[in-house]
């Protein structure tokens, strides 16, 4: 294949990609779904990505708050699917050999691009804007440069991706290790690992260092949200081991779209064609194999000693390595006539829709309910409201259960992002409503929000929120 026809398909897989990014995200092109620790981002708010940089070392997505100039939710949207679809296209066109037929590159595009982890993270996309185009470049290196270049620029990229996200890293190890220029031997997988270390441990000393300079700690210390349990005795040990089964369990579900049934099935899929890939071509299931225990093992480690777990979206790179297997399978099966095989192939590709149904259900049935009934709020506000009193519990607005709404201040921030009033959460923040009278009871019951303005305030009686079976 000549290098013109290489970029040819680069060309069309990111097409590839990006549209059927932006097509699954339909709903939320011109109202994203903005996480309410993720407005801060989008705001230019310093102080809570400060303290995120002391706990998990996010030094560039502090620096990144300091842009000179804000845009609406929609341009990060739109910034970080491109993103995300450029480094989907790159990774399957780095990863699978060049003779390897197109349509499995783009099998293997669309799997990176609609992964479970790469999903569920995408909600932090104003955060993770400059981190995920870090990885982006990087994934163009290893496509267009020689294989020593981009092994080179670890010493940079890493420590680089890992102040947006501590498990970025892993992304760019999973590229390098099984990347067609790489070669495939024992010695380039040992070298490759040791180079990506260095970088890690320099990673870690940079970190360490800017929150000396800047918090007097040389160190990352763990946030007591995160219920650290640092291991001081036995028993202390066997509660962390409880938390890594639990975490273990965490990610099987979550992989399987909700269901342990199907997450376990994914993983005998993906140890069986792992099994057969190594029977065909040993050195790149080598490659696959550490791939994953190099991200996972300091993970489990890190868990059994501080009772700290990572959540699910964090493992990105798992699934690259899942959607890798499974796609090299079916080249490999490709080439054999046995009929048994054709139909595995098509088993495989089958897992594609499968996740395609889940992402598409949260995508277009799970937000939108939220969006809508938080813009018809806003809307009901004239526009002289500077300050709106809020009368009951977040969850009774319609679809922020669905949405999977944490806390308060993602309604707070959402109301007061569309209108630019105040926005008082009076059972949250009772002090600050004290000496107000509403114009209803606060303890009525209502179907429907109930909205009531006078001059500048305004005043809102949610729905009881339904939190029963």
């Amino acid at each position: 294949m000549t290098e013109k026809t290489s970029r040819q398909e680069f060309l069309f897989l990111s097409l590839l990609c990006i549209a059927a990014l932006f097509l699954i995200n339909w709903p939320q092109l011109f109202d994203p779904f903005v996480r309410h620790d993720d407005f801060p981002a989008l705001l230019g708010w310093t102080e809570i990505a400060y303290h995120k940089a002391l706990d998990e070392g996010r030094w560039l997505n502090y620096w990144w708050q300091f842009r000179p100039f804000l845009w609406p939710s929609q341009i990060s949207m739109y910034l970080y699917n491109i993103a995300w679809g450029l480094f989907s296209a790159a990774a399957a066109a780095a990863i699978m050999e060049r003779s390897d037929p197109i349509w499995y590159k783009g099998y293997l595009a669309l799997f990176i691009a609609f992964s479970v982890p790469a999903f569920l993270i995408s909600y932090w996309f104003n955060t993770l804007l400059p981190g995920i185009w870090v990885i982006t470049l990087y994934s163009l290196a290893v496509l267009f440069l020689p294989h020593r270049v981009s092994l080179a620029l670890l010493v940079v990229a890493v420590p680089l991706s890992f102040m947006a996200y501590t498990t970025y890293p892993f992304l760019l190890l999973t590229l390098i290790l099984l990347s067609n220029k790489a070669p495939k031997t024992y010695t380039s997988v040992a070298v490759t690992l040791i180079i990506f270390f260095v970088s890690l441990v320099l990673a870690l000393l940079s970190v360490y260092t800017l929150n000396y300079f800047y918090h007097g700690i040389f160190g990352i210390p763990v946030a007591e949200w995160r219920g650290p349990n640092e291991v001081n005795s036995v028993d202390d040990l066997l509660l962390n081991l409880t938390k890594v089964k639990v975490f273990l369990r965490s990610i099987i579900y979550t992989m399987g779209g909700g269901t342990i049934s199907y997450g376990l099935m994914l993983l005998a899929l993906f140890a069986g064609a792992w099994g057969f890939l190594f029977t065909r071509r040993r050195m790149f299931a080598v490659a696959i194999l550490m791939a994953a225990l190099a991200g996972l093992a300091p993970l489990i480690l890190k868990a059994m000693m501080s009772g700290v777990q990572v959540p699910v979206r964090a493992l990105n790179w798992l699934w690259i390595l899942f959607g890798v297997v499974l796609t090299t399978c079916g080249v490999q099966f490709l080439q054999s006539s046995k009929r048994w095989l054709s139909v595995s192939r098509v088993l495989l590709m089958c897992v594609l829709m499968i996740n395609l149904m889940l992402i598409g259900k949260t995508s277009f049935m799970f937000i939108p309910p939220w969006q809508k009934a938080t813009r018809a709020l806003a809307q009901s506000l004239p526009e002289q409201v500077e300050t709106v009193y809020i009368y009951g519990h977040f969850l009774g607005v319609n679809g922020a259960a669905d949405a999977r709404v944490q806390f308060e201040r993602g309604l707070r921030l959402r109301l007061s992002y569309l209108t630019g009033a105040e926005i008082i959460m009076c059972w949250k923040q009772p002090d600050r409503c004290d000496g107000i009278t509403p114009p209803f009871d606060p303890g009525d019951w209502v179907s429907t929000p109930v909205v009531v303005s006078t001059g500048d305030q305004a005043f809102i009686l949610l729905p009881r929120p339904n939190l029963g079976p």
